[in-house]
């Protein structure tokens, strides 16, 4: 690996978590084209991290170095498949939670209500996104049963 690959790879990590409201109901077939679409673009970026759709809201996190997550994350609020971003949380990480994916979907319809309480709430809250978190990630462990598109 060379000196300014180990240099760009080293660099500081931003973790974004934010929750919105699904603009008009989504298929199937356009949560796949979203999935793609991310994973494609994500990677070109560097970016990692995990989406899920409750039915009604999406809730995202995404890492990487700050300024391809602050760049995604204004295209994600001018996105008109969803209203109402609501970022939660930003933080500096040591490390990814979501190293393996460029962009992991999973159905999150049994969080619906505890992300709607989130989002109705309408503020900032480290507790409530690093909970959320915690909920993404045993959904996303082997044998837990997920929604694949």
């Amino acid at each position: 690996m060379n000196a300014a690959w180990r240099r760009f790879r080293t660099m500081p990590l931003k973790r974004l978590i934010y929750v919105s409201q699904a603009a008009a109901a989504m298929s199937a077939p356009d949560l796949q084209r979203l999935q793609s679409l991310s994973e494609r673009n994500n990677r070109r970026q560097d970016i990692t991290g995990a989406l899920g759709f409750t039915g009604r809201y999406f809730i995202q996190c995404i890492e990487g170095r700050a300024e391809p997550i602050d760049t995604l994350m204004r295209r994600i609020a001018a996105d008109t498949r969803h209203t109402a971003v609501l970022e939660l949380c930003t933080v500096d990480a040591d490390r990814r939670l979501f190293d393996q994916w460029s962009m992991r979907y999973f159905d999150s319809h049994a969080l619906d209500d505890d992300v709607h309480q989130v989002h109705q709430a309408g503020q900032r809250d480290p507790a409530r996104a690093q909970w959320l978190i915690d909920r993404m990630t045993e959904f996303l462990q082997p044998g837990h049963s997920l929604h694949r598109l």
